[in-house]
């Protein structure tokens, strides 16, 4: 399901209404919404917010506010700091990053406003402050980051958001590449990129069967993130072998024959690793469309989560809520019984941090990991295991999953903050299984994408 089609969900189209430390006033139509009046959370996707008139056309000039009206019948009141922060002079920012030098302390403990004039067709406003500096704007630039806040940034010359399509197993197909296509092509590793930040997952067919190959395919698109693992790990039917001499081998449900429901992994780090790559060096294999077989029975298996939690937020609001407010504990005794690994957050987190976004930003899903719940009332506490056993329901329906099994040299690359994954028993006839795993950073992965994106564009 694509973010196109979010009218499925019941969604209207609107204006923001408050942005931190602004206000705005409109006639337009209510914010995005998924769930009924009752619901507590207006809902927004970004990107999806209409046109809007960069003109402006008198302004209201206060001590402490500046009041614009544009053309579209919208009225922004502007803070001064939150202004005088965007001054892009000479006193302001160094010229050649666009980094601001000036400390917050710098400005006078009440800056205030002395005058503002609009010139250039009403396009571009100049305006003066108490503390006799003067600025000057694009009103384009200023209208943009108020109706687009978290997409407007002011030291890059240029930003692409990609927004996450939502799919369903019933109707995906699992992207691919070879690996060849990918080492001797950036438009194939722009390609793929892409992919991973708006589709969440890809398949790389032909990668050399060699230990450490998944370190070195991650680092073509991106930097690694190292655990107490190291930058890969194995995964067998038995313990992985300690990388230090003063640990005991490493152990997990993973390292075993035994059925794995649907997780995340490691959400008991702090951050929780962004992507998961999964090499397959050793493994058994079924002809094609055949899988699973006599020979090789263990099956892979993948979720959009966010899509999952999506209809969750469309069947029952509060449902949802609990699941993104209640925070539950994830844990890891460190693999070896040595240690302990400990993060306390809900199951569900929403743009902003404090939840005061609308849109998901990561899904912390494990069973394995213990997610046990903190005391809560009577009531609430039965909300919140019906609606966390409603998401594991819906998201272990079969109709939502996509199946897959790995053949020798495929490499899959997933969201580790947002597909949850899981995997069949692994059957004695199944033979040997050396499956090595890393973890790859989003921010490098969005680092190079704006880099190949505009390097594209130059030759084009």
């Amino acid at each position: 399901l694509a973010l196109a089609a979010c009218s499925d969900f019941g969604m209207v189209a609107g204006d923001d209404g408050e942005l931190a430390g602004l206000g705005s006033t409109s006639n337009a139509s209510p914010p995005l919404t998924y769930c009924n009046a009752s619901c507590k959370l207006n809902l927004r996707y970004p990107g999806q917010s209409r046109a809007v008139s960069g003109v402006a056309t008198s302004l209201q000039v206060l001590p402490d506010k500046l009041m614009i009206n544009w053309q579209d019948g919208v009225v922004d009141k502007l803070n001064p700091v939150w202004l005088r922060e965007r001054c892009q002079s000479d006193a302001t920012v160094d010229l050649e990053t666009l980094q601001p030098i000036v400390m917050p302390h710098h400005y006078p403990e009440e800056l205030l406003l002395t005058d503002a004039l609009l010139h250039d067709g009403a396009t571009n406003l100049k305006v003066s402050f108490s503390d006799g500096h003067t600025s000057h704007f694009s009103l384009p630039k200023l209208r943009q980051e108020l109706t687009s806040f978290r997409e407007s940034p002011l030291q890059v010359s240029e930003y692409k958001k990609l927004q996450p399509r939502l799919w369903s197993g019933s109707e995906a197909v699992m992207p691919q590449w070879t690996h060849d296509e990918i080492v001797g092509s950036e438009a194939a590793r722009l390609a793929l990129v892409e992919e991973l930040l708006t589709g969440g997952q890809a398949l790389i067919r032909g990668v050399p069967q060699e230990d450490g190959e998944v370190v070195r395919f991650g680092q073509l698109l991106t930097t690694l993130r190292a655990t107490n693992w190291g930058y890969h790990f194995n995964v067998r039917t038995k313990p992985d072998h300690a990388k230090k001499v003063d640990e005991g081998a490493q152990k997990d449900l993973a390292y075993t024959p035994k059925p794995i429901g649907f997780h995340t992994d490691n959400p008991y780090r702090w951050p929780t690793p962004d992507f998961q790559a999964l090499h397959a060096i050793e493994h058994c294999s079924c002809p094609d469309g055949e899988a699973p077989c006599d020979g090789c029975q263990v099956m892979n298996y993948m979720v959009d989560a966010y899509y999952i939690a999506e209809l969750l937020r469309k069947e029952d609001p509060e449902a949802f809520k609990l699941l993104c407010e209640v925070e539950v504990r994830f844990e890891n005794n460190g693999g070896d019984g040595g240690s302990a690994l400990v993060h306390v957050a809900p199951h569900f987190e929403l743009e902003g941090g404090d939840g005061s976004g609308h849109t998901l930003r990561a899904v912390r899903f494990s069973a394995k990991s213990g997610q046990y719940a903190p005391p809560l009332g009577v009531e609430k506490m039965t909300a919140f295991y019906r609606a966390r056993r409603r998401f594991s329901e819906l998201a272990h329906d079969p109709k939502y999953v996509m199946s897959l099994q790995l053949k020798p040299g495929d490499l899959l690359i997933f969201d580790n903050q947002r597909l949850l994954h899981a995997r069949s028993g692994i059957a004695p006839t199944d033979g040997a299984r050396w499956v090595q795993g890393a973890y790859f950073d989003r921010d490098g992965l969005w680092l190079n994408y704006e880099r190949w994106r505009r390097r594209a564009g130059t030759t084009q």
